[in-house]
């Protein structure tokens, strides 16, 4: 079994789902369900996120082994731990991340966003990759198990050659709307070379030396390979989280709804989605968990790590850099230092 500790018990982390939910949506859950992989730390300054953890998720827990830190360095200190997972706010990121990578940690589990310029993921994945550790960005919609077959089949000539994908949701476009930004990359492929980009300013406070994050209006984003994205932020009519998959011989809509997914063939017919064999539903935590477990084991890298978080962070910051100054941004991003709150 793989050890595994928890930094930042919101949320993400365990507070979107309780045990009973069969596809939990959270890291505990996810944690929970994966057969090689045991929870046996937590840490959090919150001393009622500690107790509400403890009530709802520790008799879960064949063994009630759970160890209960105020602080990541409290934890790191006294955990020899295979996988971490940092869930803490994204302003926080950088600092977490000095020090656990400092351990003898196998893989990171990191959540969105990756950290708040490019400058700190620049150096988090120069660190990272000094001391042979991966990092992988939790898209958590990536790992939705129709997806991933879904992006096999669209690799595989299910709609033929792509030639565009449309990606929708709106908000702030690190903390939120960055999972679509992942979610187009998936189908399209993670060789972005340019993006230019409309964005909303907010009138947020943020603290002294960042800057506020906007939320997306739209954007175009011109990939290496000839395929075209765009992104259809705020106000668009349809629901976040989905995609329009473009190609020569037929369209696919995908989201991380199972039910969503809608195909067409190159003479605009519906076609029966039996026909997919699409995978049951599963907790993208779970299987994003045995990625990282199947690494450990000799396996490949898994989903979202460093070419990929690197391009969809590329992205985003391309993009907040097209909006705020009218300009078509090429990838990769000049300006690596513009701190932004991206607060998720």
């Amino acid at each position: 079994m793989y050890r595994v500790g928890i930094i930042g018990l919101g949320s993400i982390a365990a507070r979107y789902s309780n045990p009973s939910d069969p596809h939990p949506y959270c890291h505990t859950g996810g944690i929970r369900q994966c057969e090689a992989t045991n929870l046996v730390a937590v840490a959090d300054l919150s001393e009622d996120r500690k107790t509400e953890f403890k009530e709802t998720w520790e008799p879960s827990f064949p063994d009630r082994s759970i160890n209960y830190y105020n602080t990541d360095i409290e934890m790191l200190e006294n955990e020899e731990l295979d996988i971490i997972a940092v869930c803490v706010r994204g302003p926080y990121h950088f600092a977490v991340m000095q020090n656990v990578l400092k351990t003898n940690v196998k893989a990171i589990f990191l959540e969105k966003p990756a950290g708040c310029s490019l400058e700190e993921i620049d150096q988090m994945t120069t660190t990272a990759d000094e001391n042979k550790i991966p990092i992988i960005v939790d898209y958590s919609r990536h790992w939705a198990p129709h997806l991933l077959r879904l992006q096999e089949l669209v690799a595989e000539g299910l709609v033929g050659q792509v030639k565009s994908v449309i990606g929708y949701c709106p908000g702030t476009i690190l903390s939120f709307a960055i999972h679509n930004t992942d979610m187009i990359c998936q189908f399209a492929g993670y060789n972005p070379i340019s993006v230019s980009a409309h964005i909303n300013q907010s009138n947020d406070q943020v603290p002294e030396g960042y800057e506020r994050e906007p939320s997306i209006i739209g954007s175009i984003i011109d990939f290496k390979n000839g395929i075209q994205g765009f992104h259809v932020g705020d106000p668009g009519t349809k629901s976040a989280f989905s995609v329009d998959i473009l190609g020569t011989e037929g369209q696919l809509r995908a989201g991380y709804a199972r039910s969503a997914t809608t195909l067409y063939n190159k003479d605009n017919k519906l076609v029966d989605n039996t026909k997919l064999d699409l995978p049951p539903n599963q907790s993208v935590f779970k299987v994003a968990y045995q990625q990282i477990v199947s690494y450990l084991e000799g396996g490949n890298l898994p989903h979202c790590t460093q070419e990929q978080y690197i391009a969809v962070n590329e992205i985003g910051f391309a993009s907040i850099e097209s909006g705020l100054t009218g300009q078509t941004i090429e990838v990769p991003c000049q300006k690596r230092s513009r701190l932004i709150y991206a607060n998720g």
